[in-house]
């Protein structure tokens, strides 16, 4: 099956018009596929899910309490995806729901926040203490200064699976703050993996898009096959829709094999569900 899975999205990453790059993980069995997986991609808004996670690091810490209200002024407002700039009134909320915003909502006013509370050095340094050596958070949203430099947030899909295969385990940085970070991420939003999958099936992850850039990375909770999955795309040949439906027909490929796993033994027999364990 894993061969077969392998060739399939072997085949759809080389009919990409742009690069592409895959990694999926099962989280029971620790197998991977891996297409172009340790290739640098701009992380886009997945960066988010390493920032939420270092957030969330601090607090159990007691570095910051998140439920501490704080006055979103005009000041501190950026364009993009969101609604917080969008807003007349200065908006008061905790820390908490400001998180929640930037996942749910991909609200960059939001994530700037976040990313202050963070911190780009304490975010760095969490991910360095993983092993993460290639994923790095380098701006905030919106800054566009940073961007002709070519200063961008950075990371593969190998690293985006490994960090979410540490969240799931509760390992690196423990058990409260993974489940924390992936209960966020599991909130229901709009996402490219979310389009390949039945409406019921739970998934935790997080989308990104930039001009010609197109990630979603999470985590697939089937009951026996758990799986981590992250798609990164960039210099885009094709409008970002198609990026997108892209993304969904990997998501497609992959669940169609875990799935298959999931109601399966090891030679392939479909069993009843009273069977399965």
């Amino acid at each position: 099956m894993w061969e077969r899975l392998r060739a399939d999205l072997e085949a759809q990453v080389a009919a990409f018009p742009g690069v592409a790059g895959v990694s999926v993980r099962d989280l029971m069995k620790g197998t991977n596929v891996r297409i172009h997986a340790d290739e640098l991609f701009p992380t886009a808004s997945t960066i988010k899910i390493h920032v939420l996670a270092q957030m969330l690091r601090r607090a159990e810490a007691g570095e910051i309490d998140l439920g501490k209200t704080c006055v979103v002024e005009k000041s501190v407002h950026v364009p993009g995806s969101g609604v917080l700039t969008y807003l007349d009134d200065a908006a008061q909320l905790t820390m908490r729901d400001i998180a929640n915003l930037m996942i749910l909502i991909s609200d960059n006013t939001a994530t700037n926040l976040c990313i202050d509370w963070a911190t780009i050095d304490g975010t760095n340094a969490m991910l360095r203490s993983l092993d993460l050596v290639k994923t790095v958070l380098r701006r905030k949203m919106q800054d566009h200064e940073a961007v002709r430099r070519g200063d961008e947030n950075l990371s593969t899909p190998e690293e985006v699976v490994q960090f979410l295969d540490l969240l799931y385990r509760g390992e690196g940085l423990g058990r409260s703050v993974g489940n924390a970070t992936l209960g966020v991420l599991k909130k229901y939003k709009r996402g490219f993996l979310n389009q390949g999958l039945p409406e019921d099936v739970p998934i935790a992850n997080k989308t990104g898009g930039m001009a010609r850039v197109r990630n979603d990375a999470g985590v697939v909770y089937l009951p026996r096959r758990p799986y981590a999955v992250c798609v990164m795309t960039k210099y885009l040949l094709c409008d970002h829709s198609d990026a997108e439906a892209f993304i969904a027909d990997v998501s497609r490929q992959v669940y169609a094999t875990m799935s298959t796993l999931d109601v399966t033994n090891s030679w392939g027999q479909g069993l009843p569900p009273n069977l399965l364990k």
